[in-house]
């Protein structure tokens, strides 16, 4: 390894252990991360979102110099929805500038993401040119003009003659993204409303596709019982998932699956009673709350939902809709 690189991992360790601290300290005060007490690491750039609960997540593994803020209602539960990210990774290093973003991501619909990016863009121009004036700590760019699908704004954040001051210039630039918190969720707000309208408007149009959809009969589930090439269906909390490829990697397989929807397995004693997060199979929470996070997507955009419990392969299912209960 020559000395470089040597460097190079040193800086990157140094930086995940700041990020680290970062992390912590607004998990530990998420009713006003934006405090400047001296408990803060990186003190003196308050006042982003004071009094508004955030939450702050990191990816598991190494490095570890990458963090999403964002809030509930931006579903990025999978660090995947609409967020403000930060990081310093190796490309970072090498070019001397951390970067600060915001992002809408796969977790949201395309259609919603076509809709968000350029009017979240629209929004937020002139703050980027007000920024941009006192010429601190890089240079704001829109990016959602270039169609690039989930960056709305970013900036390339100098670094500075230390780690430590170059995580205050992060966190600077971190922070007057929070402040636009209320205009994101209005954004969001605005962009669920057109939704909803045109798929009423489609409706009243006799347009059955953009209509909400149906619930699935039992019969229908028990049809799709992934033998002989079928699709493999089951119920979990009332709601029909598509578990075909998460049947695959199950250390259970096919037969576990299909036992979920058998009277015994389930915590209402009948068919299709299966729950995640009541009666005997509730001691997997973070799967529960996981679970329940699609639930409320697909209940609030009607629209096939993507649930991903982890990173590896075959941990995906999808909702597909409700269960028609008299069936």
């Amino acid at each position: 390894m020559t000395t470089t690189q040597q460097q190079q991992q040193q800086q990157q360790a140094q930086y995940d252990e700041l990020f680290h601290q970062l992390a912590i300290h607004l998990r530990s005060s998420p009713s006003s991360p934006t405090s400047t007490s001296t408990s803060h690491p990186y003190p003196g750039s308050g006042g982003a979102g004071e009094g508004q609960v955030w939450e702050v997540r990191q990816e598991k593994s190494q490095p570890r110099a990458y963090i999403h803020v964002s809030r509930k209602n931006w579903l990025d539960h999978n660090m995947n929805g609409i967020h403000i990210e930060a990081y310093v990774l190796d490309g970072q290093i090498q070019s001397r500038h951390g970067v600060v973003a915001l992002h809408c991501e796969g977790g949201w619909p395309i259609n919603f993401r076509r809709q968000f990016v350029p009017q979240m863009s629209n929004k937020i121009r002139t703050k980027l040119e007000e920024w941009n004036h006192y010429r601190e700590y890089g240079k704001w760019e829109l990016m959602g003009h270039l169609n690039k699908g989930m960056s709305i704004c970013e900036v390339q954040v100098p670094f500075g003659a230390s780690p430590y001051e170059t995580m205050e210039r992060i966190e600077r630039q971190m922070r007057r993204l929070m402040t636009l918190s209320v205009v994101i969720d209005e954004v969001i707000g605005n962009c669920l409303d057109e939704d909803e309208e045109k798929k009423q408007e489609q409706e009243e149009e006799g347009d059955v596709s953009s209509a909400t959809l149906e619930a699935i009969s039992k019969e229908k589930v028990r049809q799709n019982d992934g033998l002989n090439g079928r699709s493999l269906w089951t119920v979990i909390d009332g709601y029909v998932v598509d578990a075909t490829d998460f049947a695959k990697y199950h250390p259970g397989g096919l037969r576990k699956i299909l036992a979920t929807d058998e009277k015994q397995t389930g915590w209402t004693g009948e068919e299709f009673g299966f729950s995640l997060t009541r009666g005997q199979n509730a001691h997997f929470p973070k799967t529960g709350r996981i679970f329940e996070e699609g639930v409320r997507r697909f209940d609030m955009l009607q629209e096939n939902v993507k649930v991903n419990f982890g990173n590896d392969v075959g941990s995906t299912i999808i909702i597909l809709g409700k269960l028609q209960l008299q069936s």
